[in-house]
């Protein structure tokens, strides 16, 4: 148990109190901490390094692969007051964005639950409003399948969100599995995975279900230089105070 509880609000208070730990700290131990403050930033320098890499595998290929859909969206936000509020694409925009307000993600549910996170995103999105915040959030299509009827709430209340589809046209977490398991089983691996985990005959067009609903849309959108103008023009959109959906048709992962 903690000596004293002192309850507060973590932005506010915690510079104040790194400020104090400091000069409470003894030589040794402020030599001590700089020395792996130097190893520690080293370390992160070559894992960019590696991360931007490897995002150059495939840049051009179609569908967009995730690392490509992950740097045309921050070209576009990057000088904007902008907030991650979606897990998204495989960690690139962790590992590919500069991250140093406490906003710039706010983390996912934990669980791995499908079907949270439009309306995570949503809920996200009117709490950043009041702060001029450009909201952005990476949406799976089997994700939103679940609750699509969040669209309509965002429309209707006027929330500002950036969704960005990341339409790979599948439960591509459930395929991957069973394509694991039918492997192993010496079942064939295309197959069963398929069976009721991928969105196709005909396509979702995620686009038009969000117009439907009131937002601006485009897409589905599958060559890369098509990305920075369709980006650009949503971004106006949500400047102004309302959603907009760029569906774009992506790689599994």
């Amino acid at each position: 148990p903690v000596d004293l509880s002192i309850g507060g609000d973590a932005q506010a208070s915690l510079p104040s109190l790194s400020e104090e730990v400091r000069r409470a700290m003894s030589a040794g131990r402020r030599s001590q901490i700089a020395d792996r403050e130097k190893g520690l930033r080293e370390a992160y320098v070559n894992m960019q390094a590696q991360a931007r890499k490897r995002a150059t595998y495939g840049w051009n290929s179609s569908p967009i692969s995730t690392a490509r859909l992950t740097m045309e969206v921050w070209q576009q936000i990057k000088e904007h007051d902008w907030s991650l509020v979606s897990r998204g694409l495989g960690g690139w925009p962790q590992r590919l964005w500069k991250m140093n307000k406490h906003y710039h993600h706010i983390g996912f549910s934990g669980g791995g639950g499908v079907g949270y996170g439009l309306p995570a995103s949503v809920g996200a999105a009117l709490a950043n409003r009041e702060h001029g915040r450009l909201t952005v959030s990476f949406q799976s299509d089997g994700d939103f399948n679940y609750a699509p009827g969040v669209l309509w709430t965002a429309a209707h209340h006027g929330i500002p969100l950036l969704s960005v589809m990341h339409n790979n046209r599948a439960y591509h977490q459930e395929v991957m599995h069973l394509q694991r398991i039918a492997t192993r089983r010496q079942r064939g691996a295309d197959g069963p995975a398929k069976i009721g985990n991928v969105f196709e005959d005909p396509f979702i067009d995620y686009a038009t279900l969000a117009k439907s609903m009131g937002w601006w849309s485009t897409g589905p959108i599958s060559d890369p230089a098509d990305l920075a103008p369709a980006l650009k023009r949503a971004i106006d959109v949500v400047s102004q105070g309302e959603p907009a959906l760029v569906d774009v048709v992506s790689q599994p992962r």
